[in-house]
């Protein structure tokens, strides 16, 4: 029988993965942290989201870490593109790291894997066929 703890951190990660296929997705870092980092990733998936017509992210396995609040998701996504000149499906895989708050309701940090050369592939034809220029290309 799985701990309500292990319940507790599964459910979490489950609901990060819904929020992520919301077409309103809204993220938030706790604390509260104002690095570069933080502020790029912001303003590119601020950029990059409304140029998906649909997106859709299926979590494939969960690994959890009782004792450190840790949660490594696996998953699986495909996108089409709102701009009509890119007709190809997006596909892609990610492996997430969740390190969540001490009551397992909260993510307060993530970690992400993600398959850049295709990612990059395929929102550079995203951005000029939009118009403007790739995250690749500043």
């Amino acid at each position: 029988m799985a701990s309500p703890l292990r319940e507790q951190i599964i459910a979490t990660a489950k609901a990060w993965v819904k929020a992520h296929n919301d077409r309103d997705p809204q993220a938030t870092n706790l604390p509260p942290q104002g690095d570069k980092d933080a502020e790029g990733y912001v303003a590119f998936q601020a950029r990059a989201f409304p140029l998906f017509a649909t997106y859709h992210a299926e979590l494939v396995d969960v690994v959890v870490d009782e004792a450190q609040l840790k949660a490594v998701l696996y998953l699986n996504s495909n996108a089409t593109a709102a701009v009509p000149d890119v007709t190809e499906l997006y596909k892609n895989q990610y492996v997430h790291k969740l390190t969540l708050t001490e009551d397992a309701k909260l993510v307060k940090l993530f970690d992400s894997f993600v398959d850049s050369a295709g990612m990059l592939a395929f929102m550079g034809k995203v951005f000029a066929a939009a118009g403007g220029a790739s995250e690749g290309e500043k």
